[in-house]
């Protein structure tokens, strides 16, 4: 699949082609991430590990991979760094500590990678453009209006959490507590109101105008990306 992707770009393709041939083709990125996009086959492309670095297996030779690094060079080498997509999100980029996430220059530097530096506790996180951004659209496409008219627990909500709280106090069946408490997060659940028209969040989201739409998005030092919309 890699050389695949390289052969691609020195046809003349251009990320965004790639990724719509390969979905075209029912290849699938991951099992639980399976949708590709130009982020990914960017990431990919310049990704020297592909070449044996670091203990991986050599999926493509030097000489092809300097061709492909020459190719998007000439390609995107007067692009201002500015514009890379993943720049309007930056001033949105928290630690789970709270403090802020403001770049740092590594002296290993790679491209199309954010390296972060938390302000208040020093945290570090190192991810790439690709991985930022696609986990942004996969939550922004799960994304559901917050109710509106607030929680007014029903009788059976009630119920089930007198239930609840009897059988922590004596876990003789567990297996029977745990039952009890998915019965009442469903209870609890149905217990909101329908969500009215969609807010003015969920629109800028559809618009793909995530800068707008989000509040802040928390990023720990392993990765995992947490966003929160308006």
């Amino acid at each position: 699949m890699v050389s695949r992707i390289f052969a691609l770009c020195l046809e003349g393709k251009f990320q965004w082609e790639i990724s719509d041939i390969l979905n075209a083709g029912g290849i699938l990125y991951s099992p639980d991430r399976p949708v590709w996009n130009k982020f990914r086959i960017s990431f990919i492309l310049r990704n020297e590990r592909y070449m044996g670095a670091d203990g991986y297996p050599e999926l493509i030779d030097s000489e092809t991979f300097q061709a492909v690094q020459a190719l998007l060079q000439k390609k995107w080498g007067k692009r201002n760094r500015r514009n890379r997509p993943v720049s309007a999100l930056r001033e949105t980029l928290r630690c789970p500590c709270g403090g802020r996430l403001k770049r740092w220059f590594s002296s290993v530097h790679k491209p199309d990678t954010l390296y972060l530096r938390c302000a208040e506790c020093g945290g570090e996180v190192v991810i790439p453009d690709a991985d930022l951004l696609a986990e942004v659209e996969r939550q922004a496409a799960e994304y559901t209006p917050p109710a509106e008219g607030g929680y007014t627990p029903s009788e059976e909500t009630v119920r089930l959490t007198n239930a609840i709280n009897r059988g922590l106090e004596r876990p003789e069946c567990p297996e029977d507590v745990v039952a009890l408490i998915l019965q009442g997060i469903s209870a609890r659940y149905a217990c909101f109101d329908t969500p009215a028209a969609s807010p003015d969040t969920q629109r800028l989201i559809k618009e793909k105008a995530y800068a707008q739409a989000i509040k802040y998005i928390t990023i720990t030092a392993e990765n995992a990306v947490t966003v929160t919309f308006k």
